[in-house]
C-alpha cells in the first residue's frame, strides 16, 4: 500500500500548515487533484467526489491562501509536486568506501556526529526558504529521515528517524508538546511519568541525574522522575551488574577526530557536485533526502534511527 508524506520549511505558517495537512480533507483532496491533474477540475466535481460535513470550500480557500491550491478560471490545481520513491540514487563509489571507512570502526558517537550534525547540516542547512512537496512511498521503499532538536543552550536533544517509526526519545517528545500534538501510544508511558514538563526546568534535572551517576555507580541509587524518564527513553541503561550508565552519546563540535575530519573535508568538496545542476528547490531537497538516506542505510543498516545528547 501506497502513502504520502510531506516535506515542507516555511518562515511564517509552518503551525498552520501542519494543521492543514493534518486535516482528513487535505489527503482526500491531494488524492483527487493527483489523480485527475490533466483535467480541468471545478468545485461541483471536487464536491462530488469528496463529500463531507465540513465547509469544504472554505478549507479550499485555506490551502489556496497557504499557495498550495491554485484557483484560476475556476479550476483547481496542486501547485506542488508529488514525487515517487520508486528507486535509489546511484553515488560514485569514492564517496560511499569514505563514509564506510568513517562509519566501520567509529563510535556511535562518532557514527551520531557524522550523520546527525555534519552530513545533516552540509545537506540542509542552506534549505531554510520556503518549500513545499509530498513523496509517495510504499513500505518496501527506502525510507526517508526525518530531524528533531530540542532543548536550550545548556544541553539539547536531537532525533534522527523515519517516517514509519516516531522513536520515544526527548527530541520527539518535547516537539510533540510544543506543537500541542496528542501524543502517540507509545509516548503515554513517558507522559504519565513527567507529565507537561517545561525543558527548561527538565533539562537541569537530568543533567543532576546524569552527575551523580557519574560519580556514582552503585547498584543502590534514590530513584527520581526523571532518572526513571531516562531509562523510558534507553538515554540510561543497566550494565550487567545492575549500574547504571548513559547509553546516549553526548557531543560537541570538536568531537570529530583529525583522521575523521579529514575525510569529512574532503568529502564536503565532493558532494555538492552531486546537486549543485538541480536548480529546482523541491527537486534538489527531494534529492538530497534519497541521499541521505542511501548513506544511512548502507553505513548504519543495523539502525532506524538514533539520538543524542547535543551541548
Amino acid at each position: 500500500m501506497e502513502f504520502t508524506s510531506y516535506y515542507f520549511a516555511s518562515n511564517k505558517n509552518e503551525e498552520d500548515l501542519n494543521k492543514l495537512i493534518c486535516d482528513p480533507l487535505f489527503a482526500k483532496i491531494v488524492e483527487y487533484l493527483s489523480e485527475h491533474k490533466e483535467q480541468e477540475v471545478i468545485l461541483r466535481q471536487i464536491k462530488a467526489a469528496i463529500p463531507t460535513d465540513s465547509n469544504l470550500e472554505l478549507y479550499l480557500d485555506k490551502l489556496i491562501k497557504y499557495n498550495l491550491l491554485e484557483r484560476k478560471n475556476r479550476r483547481y490545481s496542486l501547485t506542488f509536486p508529488i514525487y515517487t520513491m520508486d528507486k535509489s540514487i546511484q553515488l560514485p563509489d569514492s564517496i560511499t568506501r569514505a563514509f564506510r571507512n568513517i562509519t566501520q570502526e567509529s563510535s556511535m558517537l562518532n557514527n551520531c556526529f557524522v550523520f546527525g550534525e555534519w552530513l545533516w547540516m552540509l545537506l540542509f542547512e542552506d534549505e531554510q526558504d520556503n518549500y513545499f512537496f509530498g513523496v509517495k512511498a510504499s513500505p518496501e521503499s527506502q525510507p526517508i529521515f526525518r530531524r528533531r532538536e530540542e532543548g536550550n543552550d545548556s544541553l539539547r536533544f536531537v532525533s534522527i528517524y523515519t517516517d514509519s517509526l516516531v522513536p520515544l526519545d526527548l527530541a520527539n517528545y518535547f516537539n510533540l508538546l510544543s506543537r500541542r500534538k496528542d501524543l502517540p501510544q507509545n509516548f503515554e508511558v513517558l507522559q504519565n511519568v513527567i507529565g507537561d514538563v517545561d525543558i527548561n526546568y527538565f533539562i537541569p534535572q537530568i543533567q543532576k541525574v546524569i552527575r551523580s551517576i557519574k560519580r556514582n555507580k552503585t547498584r543502590v541509587d534514590k530513584q527520581n522522575i526523571f532518572q526513571e524518564a531516562l531509562i523510558m527513553t534507553g538515554d540510561l541503561k543497566r550494565n550487567t551488574e545492575n549500574q547504571l550508565f548513559l547509553a546516549v552519546p553526548i557531543i560537541d563540535s570538536e568531537c570529530a577526530c583529525d583522521e575523521i575530519q579529514t575525510i569529512l573535508d574532503k568529502l564536503q568538496i565532493e558532494l555538492p557536485p552531486l546537486w549543485k545542476t538541480i536548480h529546482n528547490q523541491n527537486q534538489r531537497i527531494f534529492f538530497k533526502q534519497q541521499l541521505y538516506s542511501v548513506l544511512f542505510k548502507n553505513c548504519l543498516p543495523e539502525l532506524d534511527h538514533i539520538s543524542y545528547f547535543k551541548l
